[in-house]
């Protein structure tokens, strides 16, 4: 086997430090560099010194150098430890972790549980550093749970989502127009009984935060429409039929000149009373029982508490209602807001 030094000797027609200049990959620079002080006549340990790189390293180099010319310097798809998880059981890895959830029935799948799942299923030896690293990497996440009702259907909802166009066109042959709005509409309660939200801080400690005992609260009624990326809300002291009516005549007057607005809704009492006057500019859709997940207005509420309405003392309900009211208009007046968080694939 030749000696670095031999080596070194049939790479003197090469311009390195040109090369040097002209390659923007940051590793392939560094070996350019280490073969340009070799070529010079400068030893390993001096390169090594340079380049701040290993001895043994920089002697690879420069020997797939002579071996295989620039195409040498160039790391090999594959190279490096390989994942003890092979890639083509990753997505059967995943639905092994659903499954572990629903064989628990209760409590929660630990690191524990997926290191036996690895261990058992695929053959595979993780260490608990090395499972976060592979959850990670496969982009599963530690995440609370929502709350299911016993009556929730998967297939209830997905039949809603695949008939939902039909009955928008239904909808359109009864009002006689093509000029459709589609809204969504949901009720939240805020007041002195809040949430508590995370917080930054350092690692090994935890916050406390104030959260009342008190019982003072109001409820914001909003409505949101992803393709005019527009919303409106009222701040109202109760859910009831009366509260109702106020804000379907709000949306109405939202609604633009010449256009219909469909507005979808989960199915409380004060949503199908037909003690309600709907607007003539209005059709009310009712969602499928017991699935909220479907209505984006959830993921409004969240953000408006996660941002502005969670960790709070509230003094009075006149304070109450004005975090309420600074806390909506802060989401609308953000251009795409309501259009990135409320728009919904099979509801366009």
């Amino acid at each position: 086997m030749k000696k670095v030094e031999e080596l070194a000797k049939e790479i003197q027609d090469y311009d390195f430090l040109l090369e040097y200049k002209r390659e923007r990959d940051p590793l392939i620079k560094i070996k350019f560099l280490a073969l340009h002080h070799l070529q010079t006549g400068k030893n390993l340990k001096e390169t090594s010194d340079i380049v701040l790189y290993d001895v043994q390293a920089i002697r690879s180099w420069i020997r797939r150098f002579v071996a295989f010319d620039y195409e040498g310097l160039i790391e090999r798809t594959g190279r490096g430890k390989k994942p003890r998880l092979p890639s083509e059981s990753e997505e059967e890895f995943k639905d092994e972790i659903d499954k572990l959830h629903e064989e628990k029935n209760g409590g929660r799948v630990t690191v524990l549980d997926i290191q036996n799942l690895l261990a058992d299923k695929f053959d595979c030896k993780y260490s608990r550093s090395g499972v976060y690293t592979l959850l990670d990497r496969l982009n599963v996440v530690w995440i609370s749970g929502r709350s299911k009702h016993p009556k929730h259907s998967e297939e209830v909802i997905e039949n809603f989502k695949e008939t939902f166009p039909e009955e928008v066109e239904k909808i359109k042959i009864e009002i006689d127009t093509d000029k459709i709005e589609i809204w969504w509409q949901d009720e939240s309660r805020v007041g002195q009984q809040g949430l508590l939200s995370r917080v930054w801080t350092a690692k090994g400690t935890r916050p406390r935060v104030v959260r009342q005992g008190q019982f003072l609260s109001t409820y914001i009624f909003g409505a949101c429409c992803p393709s005019k990326d527009k919303g409106c809300a009222l701040i109202l002291p109760e859910c009831s039929t009366g509260m109702m009516q106020l804000h379907l005549n709000e949306i109405s007057k939202q609604v633009e000149k010449g256009y219909h607005a469909i507005i979808l809704m989960d199915r409380a009492s004060w949503h199908t009373t037909e003690a309600l006057i709907i607007p003539e500019n209005l059709t009310l859709f009712p969602l499928p029982p017991y699935s909220p997940e479907l209505n984006p207005m959830e993921q409004v509420w969240q953000k408006l508490k996660g941002d502005h309405l969670s960790n709070r003392v509230y003094k009075s309900y006149d304070e109450i209602v004005d975090s309420c009211s600074k806390a909506w208009n802060s989401f609308c007046d953000q251009e795409g807001s309501i259009e990135n968080l409320c728009s919904r694939a099979w509801a366009l």
